[in-house]
């Protein structure tokens, strides 16, 4: 049995953080949690809070926070929701302060969440998916293909989701053309045609999906402490709890290619935030991957919606 570990977590109450504090927890260790408004996750016997606002507060203040872990994980968004919340410099802002507060502190081991954005395509180092022609369009594809993670979306950035999801309908509708009249089939059409020229000339989310990008670069290379970076798989959202997942170190996971074409529709995989919560608890138990970036994809078969937050 793995000792308990004191680990903390910045964002507890979040998407990605509360599915993750409960995995640490249901493991037997003392999770702190560290954000602005740390008792909404619940209460616990071995969960304790930490009340902190990174975004404003001094490095000092913050890194006082993060001192007595054995761990300390970063979970941590910013603040706005909606789609507003999708904001380049605010991320690596917070990024930069929390690099100089875990040094501060000396915090013995810092697993980063960062996004997909940083990770290469397959064979090709220097280009991010970011800089991928087609792999924003197959991205935008594959979210609107799964109910789950379009239900997610609408939850977590109102406009952004409803939008999404009358892409994903009109989408629907013309995979059974058979079904539909002629002008049903053309408005369809249209509104497929015009939600990709929008999102491909000028999406909100991309501009987060780039920070995640270079958040990276706080951490490449660097060895002045004890790191590593996650990048969850493409199609990151809510849904069951597999307990089975598969790892790649630095570029994008991709489905085998489909005989007689090259495109990456279809292919991208993709992970649930129980699953990637597990592959980071493993991580912080075993610190393995030390100084990697690293990404975790599994089993999303299950299209089943499931809450973005869950407590304790």
């Amino acid at each position: 049995m793995t000792i308990p570990l004191n680990i903390g977590v910045i964002g507890p109450a979040g998407f990605g953080g509360s599915y993750l504090c409960v995995e640490l927890l249901n493991r037997g260790h003392n999770v702190q949690g560290i954000s602005r408004f740390p008792e909404r996750l619940g209460t616990h016997q071995r969960y304790t809070t930490r009340s902190v606002d990174i975004s404003t507060a001094p490095t000092e203040d913050i890194a006082d926070a993060f001192k007595g872990v054995d761990v300390l994980i970063n979970q941590c968004g910013p603040h706005t929701s909606g789609e507003n919340a999708l904001v380049y410099q605010p991320f690596l802002e917070l990024t930069r302060k929390i690099v100089l507060a875990i040094r501060a502190a000396q915090v013995p081991y810092f697993i980063m969440i960062g996004g997909c954005g940083s990770l290469h395509m397959p064979g090709k180092p220097y280009q991010s998916v970011c800089e991928s022609p087609d792999w924003w369009l197959a991205y935008r594809r594959g979210i609107a293909d799964s109910h789950a993670h379009v239900s997610y979306m609408e939850e977590r950035l109102g406009s952004l989701g409803t939008n999404l999801r009358d892409y994903r309908n009109a989408r629907a509708k013309l995979k059974s053309p058979h079904n539909l009249i002629v002008h049903k089939a053309q408005e369809a059409r249209r509104l497929v045609t015009e939600y990709e020229a929008a999102f491909t000339k000028n999406d909100r989310a991309l501009t987060f999906v780039t920070a995640c990008r270079t958040s990276f670069m706080f951490f490449d290379g660097n060895t002045a402490f004890r790191w590593t970076y996650v990048s969850p798989s493409a199609l990151y959202r809510p849904g069951k709890r597999t307990g089975f997942y598969e790892i790649l170190f630095d570029e994008l996971a991709l489905k085998p290619k489909s005989p007689g074409h090259d495109a990456l529709e279809g292919r991208l995989h993709g992970i649930t935030a129980a699953d990637l919560a597990i592959a980071i608890a493993d991580e912080a138990e075993k610190q393995e991957k030390v100084g990697r970036h690293w990404t975790a994809y599994a089993d999303l078969s299950d299209d089943t919606p499931h809450p973005s937050y869950v407590s304790i």
